[in-house]
């Protein structure tokens, strides 16, 4: 079975019979409905909801149709498992007022809490509530001789029994007044303690066109999941659903519907949110508490100039499948208030590896993750962007840059003649004035007076290349690992960034200013060494000046994870047989990157005496691991071989090089992205955004 973190995501049956159903154990949502207790989504044998169009007793298996209310699951248990629902009514004081029975005609009388038990196909279901009204329980007393506070609750046809699921697609909800005489029609759109539901306009409750017409209306359930799926899927506020625009947009396409409450779709979200993260959350804590993982912090800010902070939980999974996976864990409105400790308070710090940030300063946060000793690792994404800020406030750079947009300017409206977009700067991504500086150099044939700014342009272009490069790189890795930061530094800081003597004075001063950041930020820190070293695949490709520190670290986290007991860890002696690289074998984008040769490697069997320098310097001199194997499997598989090292790989294996995968959508998708969230505002960005991450932004 898969790690039980792994995501339960939605998923869409299309034409499934119900009785083909096919599962494996089922999922008890957290719902406040005291019906709930008895139901479970279907899941298969990896935990995943198979779909949530159906739910399934778990008394008798018996799957019924989800309509988002407790309608099908009440009547099942009222007529499929009586003992249990009179339970069930009496322990929480539910009254179910009584039916008359059926008449030889089939037919029972009507009124106030009544329905028609024989149906005319053609005509309206009508769903009925019996409840006080508040303004008018001074005067009217109770419902019927009933308590004041008495709700009952909607009425179940008799015929049941011949059809095992109602259908609740086309009704009008009505409700009983405080008085107790008449039936009133459901309008107050602005009350969201009951549902808002379609109205049907006359023309399609007649007629030959009835049926063909009613399939193509939208029930109620239909329209709220799709506008809760528009709200999180797009990123966007709930007030944006009710825009006369959209209003109109919705009428258009669903006929004579009305629109459910902004109340009602914020409770809808809550209500999901609440249920993935009670889930979610009570799982990350427990695997804090026995398992190394990650953390990563995101610092952003919306429209209304209030900053957030995004956090972001980093682990790997169990067998049969070894994967890094991310997952966010919350936002939080982040200012001087803000305490960091209650967030983290039932996880165990000690299990942190690290934190993936992606800011530069913060002190507030800097101190608490220091005083929890939780090394800090730059996101490298920022490390990019910072690298090119750098090179685009050099002196030099920002005079050409100021050249390039007045010519762009002088010559626009020929360009734009031309049907060539003129790339867009924008402040918060520097990568725009790259590709401005790209469009200049590449895109438009310019007068012979500006040769020496387009050579100028295309020389800046053709030095940061290696920067796009090495993202590029990062991009086609399904997992980017914290381990591949310390080679692939090292492999163009030596190599593309090395001074040569064709090198004029700009192209020295942007190779100096991008190796020294890279240098400083990445190269020089030990965690990321230490992660290198301990990946099979890159130990080879990375430049280590700190050896000395990295032994000392790694032994005196040794020495803590094994104070009882350090030296007597039990190994296998069996001997293993280590296929070599193959030259018929692909090569992946990381070794066509690292231009790797093929190169086998001897593998020695395993010895008593263990301690972390023997087993580094072993580990080193004999390892040889294709760049397109996993690391994971490698070490499950043969890392007893090195006994210490095997119990400390973990900790650097649940490590992203950035906080989370935007980093993969192209320059223009991540501005739109990071505009809508921009935008966001209320008291639903963590939900939305819990929900939004949680769907679509894996790791796996």
């Amino acid at each position: 079975m898969s790690d039980p973190l792994q995501k339960s995501g939605r998923m869409t049956v299309v034409s499934q019979e119900l009785s083909d159903l096919k599962f494996v154990k089922l999922h008890s949502p957290k719902m406040k409905s005291v019906y709930w207790q008895h139901f479970g989504f279907p899941t298969n044998e990896h935990d995943r909801i198979i779909t949530k169009q159906n739910v399934v007793c778990t008394l008798c298996h018996k799957v019924l149709t989800n309509h988002g209310n407790t309608t099908n699951l009440r009547a099942h248990l009222q007529h499929r498992h009586k003992d249990i629902f009179q339970k069930i009514c009496i322990e929480n004081g539910i009254r179910i007022p009584p039916r008359r029975p059926l008449t030889k005609a089939g037919n029972s009388s009507t009124g106030p809490g009544r329905m028609a038990v024989k149906r005319d196909p053609l005509r309206q279901k009508v769903k009925m509530e019996c409840r006080d009204t508040i303004q008018d329980t001074s005067n009217t007393g109770s419902l019927q001789g009933e308590e004041p506070s008495m709700l009952y609750e909607t009425m179940v046809p008799m015929t049941y029994e011949d059809d095992d699921v109602i259908d609740n697609d086309h009704f009008v909800k009505v409700e009983v007044s405080g008085s107790g005489n008449g039936l009133k029609p459901k309008s107050n759109i602005a009350d969201h303690s009951t549902m808002e539901v379609i109205t049907m306009n006359a023309k399609y409750t007649s007629g030959p066109n009835y049926r063909s017409e009613m399939g193509e209306m939208v029930n109620q359930y239909q329209l709220q999941d799709a506008l809760v799926n528009m709200v999180i899927n797009d990123v966007r506020n709930v007030d944006t659903l009710y825009d006369q625009g959209m209003s109109i947009f919705i009428r258009t396409l669903c006929g004579n519907v009305e629109l459910p409450s902004d109340k009602k779709i914020e409770a809808l979200i809550r209500e999901l949110h609440s249920d993935k993260l009670t889930t979610l959350s009570n799982q990350i804590k427990m695997h804090s508490q026995i398992k190394p993982y990650s953390l990563g912090f995101e610092i952003w800010k919306n429209v209304e100039n209030k900053h957030f902070m995004s956090i972001y939980f980093n682990y790997t999974t169990d067998a049969p499948e070894y994967n890094l996976l991310n997952q966010l864990y919350c936002t939080v409105e982040y200012n001087k208030f803000t305490s960091i400790d209650e967030i983290f308070e039932e996880f165990n710090l000690e299990n942190c590896a690290a934190a993936i940030v992606s800011y530069e300063y913060d002190d507030y946060l800097k101190h608490f993750l220091k005083s929890k000793n939780i090394p800090i690792i730059l996101s490298y994404d920022v490390t990019v962007d910072k690298c090119l800020k750098l090179v685009f406030a050099l002196p030099d750079v920002i005079s050409i840059i100021d050249q390039v947009k007045e010519m762009i300017m002088r010559y626009g409206s020929e360009i734009s003649s031309k049907d060539v977009d003129i790339p867009t700067i924008n402040d918060e991504f520097p990568w725009t004035f790259y590709e401005l500086l790209k469009f200049f150099s590449e895109t438009v044939s310019w007068p012979e007076d500006v040769d020496i700014l387009v050579a100028s342009s295309k020389v800046i272009v053709d030095t940061l290349n290696i920067l796009a490069i090495t993202l590029d790189t990062l991009k086609g890795e399904e997992i980017p690992h914290s381990s591949m930061l310390s080679p692939i530094t090292s492999k163009i800081v030596n190599k593309k960034l090395a001074l040569s003597d064709t090198d004029d004075e700009l192209v020295a001063n942007i190779k100096t200013t991008i190796s020294s950041e890279l240098q400083n930020v990445v190269i020089a820190d030990h965690h990321l060494t230490i992660a290198a070293l301990l990946d099979p695949r890159f130990h080879r490709l990375t430049t280590v000046k700190n050896l000395g520190k990295c032994i000392q670290i790694l032994t005196s986290k040794y020495n803590q994870m094994h104070q009882q007991d350090v030296g007597t860890v039990a190994m296998t002696k069996d001997t293993i047989e280590h296929k070599p690289a193959t030259s018929t074998s692909r090569k992946s984008n990381l070794e066509i990157f690292f231009d790797i040769q093929d190169e086998p490697a001897p593998m020695s069997v395993p010895q008593e005496d263990c301690n972390i320098e023997n087993d580094l310097k072993r580990y080193r001199t004999e390892v040889y691991v294709n760049l397109d194997e996993s690391p994971f499997s490698w070490w499950n598989k043969l890392g007893h071989v090195y006994g210490s090292l095997k119990r400390l790989a973990p900790i650097y294996q649940c490590m992203p090089c950035v906080v989370n995968m935007n980093f993969k959508k192209p320059v223009k998708q991540q501005i739109y992205e990071q505009h809508k969230r921009f935008m966001l505002t209320g008291t639903l960005i963590d939900a939305i955004l819990f929900l939004h991450n949680n769907n679509d932004n894996k790791f796996d």
